[in-house]
């Protein structure tokens, strides 16, 4: 459920990725590539989707079910949650699908989430962290953490770790985190919070999705030697909620976002690490993203507010 930023600084945005990475560009080679995309068969695969009872996520989670997956799907409403379940199971006919609810804002939850999967499953073969948020008006989680920043990066630094072994079981892991076009070329790692900078949701967005690249990148280091594939991507310019709610700005229908699917499925990937997907081609990084000694200084700030030591 990804959006872009404010046409007033898209170009910024736009300068440190790629040049001919425009809205209009992307819409239509989106469109384009959805127009083949075609099922492989994966019976016996399980794929875990946060985020997946609405928008990308749902609509990922419906195409992996529809190519024979074991689906985890995970949202913050139980009657949404189950509502979607009963329209996926009836519309491919698979009832490998089931249904994981928690509130992914608040450390606990996240320790639930993770929990609770494991009371249910031996291994996951793909895990996409697509959860996200935007917020115009800042707030605070019962952690103290900033809204934005504990669902967007706190999440799912705290839930793969604690799903890793899960992952290590997995055939051909592969581990997913949905960044953004939409990022910041300038980190105050004093004011990850955004107290300072949150610029009616807008700053506190990019700089989540920023440190998710950051994320995934020290992520695809330190599992290599594992065999778990990390890569990152931006899932597209998609007509969400979240895009209504951000920006007023165009995008491609939620049916046609299929980024995220191919990008946890296509074997051509099953090899690729420590890469950054735009439209399905391997990106080049913004330099904030390239400050190796700046990524393992927030990496460290994760380990202290999470908890956990990778």
């Amino acid at each position: 459920m990804q959006f872009r930023t404010h046409p007033l600084t898209f170009l910024k945005i736009v300068s440190i990725l790629r040049p001919s990475n425009t809205l209009a560009s992307r819409s239509s080679t989106s469109c384009k590539n959805n127009s083949s995309t075609k099922y492989q068969m994966m019976e016996g695969r399980v794929y875990m989707i946060t985020g997946s009872t609405d928008g990308i996520g749902k609509h990922t989670a419906l195409q992996l079910a529809h190519a024979g997956a074991t689906v985890l799907i995970h949202g913050r409403n139980k009657q949404r949650g189950e509502d979607v379940i009963k329209q996926i199971k009836d519309e491919t006919k698979n009832n490998n699908v089931r249904l994981f609810i928690s509130d992914l804002s608040t450390l606990d939850g996240i320790r639930k989430l993770a929990e609770d999967v494991k009371k249910s499953e031996g291994s996951i073969d793909v895990l996409i962290n697509n959860a996200g948020v935007f917020l115009k008006k800042r707030s605070e989680t019962t952690d103290g953490l900033e809204t934005t920043f504990a669902v967007n990066v706190a999440a799912p630094f705290l839930l793969t770790y604690l799903l890793l072994d899960l992952l290590h079981a997995g055939n051909k892991p592969r581990l997913i985190i949905t960044s953004s076009i939409s990022q910041t070329n300038d980190i105050n790692i004093a004011d990850l919070q955004s107290c300072n900078g949150y610029r009616d949701g807008h700053g506190a967005y990019d700089l989540s999705k920023t440190i998710d690249l950051m994320m995934a990148l020290e992520m695809s280091d330190k599992f290599n030697d594992a065999g778990i594939m990390v890569n990152s991507l931006d899932p597209g310019t998609v007509e969400t909620k979240m895009l209504s709610e951000g920006w007023s700005c165009p995008g491609i229908p939620v049916d046609k976002a299929d980024n995220t699917f191919l990008l946890a499925t296509d074997a051509k990937y099953d090899n690729v690490t420590g890469k950054y997907f735009v439209d399905n081609v391997a990106t080049e990084i913004s330099n904030v993203c390239k400050d190796i000694k700046l990524r393992q200084e927030i990496w460290k700030k994760l380990e202290d507010i999470t908890g956990v030591k990778y």
